[in-house]
């Protein structure tokens, strides 16, 4: 199990890029919200691994997009923070 370091995002989607923590190519990943006005959450989706990149050289790493949404699942303005954490299955 690995958890990245805390993040903080105004709104939107952002990519992310995981690394280290000794994660391998068939990880699990969950956002812990440590953060978060009322009512507005965290979508995590289009989780991609790759074994060498550019960006990521001779390790694993995954792009993971982030979406801050309201509690109606609509697109939100509202800042949040918290972690990326992932687990081996």
């Amino acid at each position: 199990m690995a958890t990245f370091p805390t993040i903080t995002q105004s709104g939107g989607t952002q990519l992310w890029i995981n690394s280290g923590g000794n994660i391998t190519n068939h990880e699990v990943f969950a956002f812990t919200l440590t953060g978060a006005p009322p009512n507005v959450g965290a979508l995590i989706s289009d989780v991609t691994v790759f074994q060498n990149t550019n960006s990521v050289a001779n390790q694993t790493s995954y792009e993971i997009k982030l979406t801050v949404l309201d509690q109606s699942l609509n697109p939100s303005t509202e800042t949040i923070t918290g972690n990326f954490e992932s687990n081996g299955v």
